[in-house]
């Protein structure tokens, strides 16, 4: 018996970052890479950006691989000791720079299906505790243990982000127990319920209102406005804008994600490569000037922030080497950004 191909929503895509995940923890089982590789069914140049966009239907077919060679593991709980919250690429970034747990909480609740498209997430809050339910797709709420993932990862991020952070008061599945009781309990430290009616995980009040150690709200709010925009950006952008004006709003909303060269941003406005580049021409301009003026734009802004540091502009223009941005930011302006920053302190 193989890993189903079926594919009932091959339109619907995810970053690179999710597979590679499961493909690295799959690794680790001995599965040899080559073979993980095939079974997603992405190909190998597309998975050497994890912030590329690709097909949604990988995930499903990995899970299926690690079930049918390893159906009594607890791999679900195992895999979320895997992970990190930047496994979910900017909004796994802007979650660790919220200023309290509760508000990474209530980010990734409201913005989780930019990470997983067929998740939800819902946050009830109570005198004294805050019950958070996951919802999915019905393939993986039978196949169970990408749920058991999820909502591990979620207890093991609030003791990452504060290690003080209390246990859960409750933990809940929908199905039934596939695990000795024992071993939930080595990994939540609270009760837990099976074949509960939902699946999820409810924390005490007082864990939501502890700080996210190391965070810098700043930085985190910038980061909040780059996956509202990334939002946006995924959402129909009207045909009646111009199209250098839609280029740039992709553009601006990409940068951080590594989505802003011009094959996603083409993908993005539901073009080709190719046709984005000839309706850029007839405008008299190119993908290369809209990359640029979005960038300087965003640096001379950032660069107003003394909080953030001139590596993390570079980082979060989508500059992989530092030297580059200073190259570019030598080039609009004639400054380096220090001789930048220096002026907005001391204006002649």
């Amino acid at each position: 018996m193989a890993p189903s191909s079926s594919s009932p929503a091959a339109d619907v895509l995810v970053f690179a970052s999710l597979p590679l995940a499961v493909i690295a923890y799959g690794g680790t089982l001995g599965i040899p890479h080559a073979e993980l590789i095939e079974v997603s069914g992405i190909p190998p140049d597309e998975l050497r950006d994890p912030d590329a966009l690709v097909d949604y239907e990988s995930l499903i077919r990995l899970w299926e691989l690690l079930l049918l060679r390893f159906p009594d593991r607890s791999l679900g709980l195992d895999y979320a000791g895997f992970l990190s919250p930047r496994t979910l690429g900017v909004l796994g970034y802007a979650c660790t720079h919220c200023h309290r747990l509760g508000e990474a909480l209530a980010l990734y609740a409201r913005y989780c299906r930019l990470a997983d498209p067929r998740l939800t997430v819902t946050i009830e809050h109570g005198e004294d505790q805050a019950r958070v339910a996951f919802a999915h797709e019905p393939r993986v709420e039978t196949m169970a243990e990408p749920m058991e993932m999820m909502i591990a990862a979620a207890a093991f991020t609030a003791r990452r982000l504060n290690p003080g952070s209390p246990p859960p008061t409750e933990v809940c599945f929908r199905h039934a127990r596939r695990h000795p009781q024992a071993r939930y309990q080595e990994v939540f430290g609270a009760p837990v319920r099976f074949e509960a009616g939902w699946t999820g995980v409810c924390f005490p009040a007082e864990a939501l209102r502890l700080p996210i150690l190391g965070a810098d709200p700043r930085i985190g709010k910038y980061l909040q406005q780059q996956v509202a925009a990334m939002e946006e950006a995924l959402s129909p952008v009207p045909a009646s804008a111009p199209l250098d004006a839609r280029v740039r709003e992709t553009i601006d909303a990409g940068l951080l994600a590594g989505e802003a060269d011009q094959t996603n941003v083409a993908r993005a406005l539901g073009l080709s490569a190719r046709s984005l580049q000839r309706g850029l021409q007839a405008l008299g301009t190119s993908f290369s000037e809209q990359l640029d003026a979005v960038r300087r734009a965003r640096a001379l802004e950032l660069l107003r922030q003394p909080q953030v540091s001139v590596r993390e502009v570079a980082f979060m223009l989508g500059y992989a080497d530092p030297r580059a941005f200073y190259r570019s930011f030598r080039r609009w302006t004639g400054l380096t950004p220090a001789e930048h920053r220096r002026e907005l302190r001391e204006p002649r």
